[in-house]
């Protein structure tokens, strides 16, 4: 059976953009973080817990996604910016789920206010766990590219399923994280993260290259530019040139 390739195109977009949001937020790694943050409360307390980290989790991404091209013009950054940007902070990352002993996606401050809140849905679960400044990059890379390859909304939309779906599986992740603890223990759950944590040093190291090549591109396009118009004497003279040339 073959497949129209507008259709291809979009599920190779929706794969690999899944894979790596599901990389950087790691909802499977953090369930051990939930249950410390939830420990002794009451099941249903908790089932909503993760509900409502759910939900966060997909309007917080969708936001910065939707107004993503928005605050890039704003603040002025190029998507060549957010390419090198985004992959050292996601660089970092991986290195931080490689070396779990290290690993500070929520630091001692922080876990002590979500144990001392009622609701920890939000902080620190929503941030600055899952939707972190990495999910943050990514999303804002992915709003960039297509926008400068002026996507249509086939494209928005498969990116907009793509925070959907991460959502729907961070909230099962909470929601049966006991389970999920019994199932892989600490060892399994600590050994998932580090493959994700090589996972993402290679996407880091994929958009730094990306970025620096189309920096590169982009400079030579100018240069090349401002040659073939030199050239072509449409540049025009310096004006105190102009004025000597009337004199005479």
């Amino acid at each position: 059976m073959r497949y129209p390739a507008g259709l291809m195109d979009l599920t190779s977009l929706f794969v690999m953009s899944l894979i790596s949001l599901l990389v950087i937020t790691d909802p499977f790694g953090m369930v051990a973080v939930f249950l410390s943050l939830t420990e002794g409360d009451d099941p249903k307390w908790k089932h909503k817990q993760a509900l409502r980290c759910g939900i966060k989790v997909f309007f917080m991404l969708t936001i910065f996604f939707a107004g993503g091209v928005w605050i890039l013009k704003i603040f002025g950054f190029s998507v060549e910016a957010v390419d090198i940007g985004g992959g050292l902070v996601i660089g970092v990352m991986g290195w931080q789920f490689m070396h779990p002993k290290d690993k500070r996606k929520v630091t001692p401050a922080e876990h002590a206010e979500g144990k001392a809140k009622k609701d920890v849905s939000f902080i620190p679960l929503t941030m600055p766990i899952i939707a972190g400044p990495g999910a943050i990059s990514v999303v804002l890379s992915f709003a960039s590219k297509i926008e400068k390859e002026k996507g249509g909304w086939e494209e928005w939309l498969t990116i907009g399923l793509v925070i959907l779906c991460i959502s729907i599986l961070t909230w099962l992740c909470f929601r049966f994280s006991e389970y999920l603890l019994r199932l892989m223990g600490h060892g399994g759950l600590n050994s998932l993260t580090r493959i994700m944590g090589f996972i993402l040093i290679c996407i880091a190291t994929q958009m730094i290259i990306s970025g620096i090549g189309g920096a590169i591109d982009k400079h030579a396009a100018k240069e090349h530019a401002k040659s073939a118009t030199v050239s072509m004497g449409l540049i025009a003279p310096d004006p105190a040139m102009r004025a000597h040339v009337r004199e005479l």
